[in-house]
């Protein structure tokens, strides 16, 4: 029998690399580079997740496996929600709720949209919540920190 690691047998190249392109483009993610040159320095993500895909075993469900590696590194949905920081704009929220949720949220007056007067602290965070969910993993990285 052989005793394989999550690397060996799957490793979501996809999103780690989108997250390391973030970590890459941030300006603070790179504390040595102020300091100097630092040529041998990797994306801290991506080490993370190398080290974690070669210590976690493979088992024989390897869709439990992904679930497992992309929750320990916060690269789930619940994760990407966790790791929200910054505020959708009015425009784009607008763009990913359904009519309803718009007439609810949002007036449209000369052509810019705001949110309703009134609208409690909740309610607009539960629409940019809403929109959050609808968006793509790579859409979602903006809005988020670095893992």
């Amino acid at each position: 029998m052989e005793n394989l690691s999550f690397i060996e047998k799957q490793f979501p190249v996809s999103k780690v690399s989108k997250e390391s392109y973030k970590e890459r483009k941030a300006n603070l993610g790179q504390t040595l580079t102020g300091l100097g040159k630092w040529w041998g320095r990797k994306p801290l993500i991506l080490v993370r997740a190398t080290l974690l895909g070669l210590l976690m075993p493979a088992s024989d469900n390897p869709k439990k496996d992904r679930e497992i590696f992309l929750k320990i590194l916060t690269m789930d949905e619940k994760g990407l929600e966790l790791r929200k920081d910054k505020s959708i704009p009015a425009s784009e929220v607008y763009n990913y709720l359904t009519p309803s949720e718009r007439s609810r949220y949002f007036v449209e007056s000369s052509g810019k949209v705001q949110y309703i007067s009134g609208l409690s602290k909740e309610e607009k965070q539960n629409a940019q919540m809403i929109a959050f969910k609808r968006m793509s993993y790579d859409e979602k990285l903006k809005y988020c920190k670095r893992p």
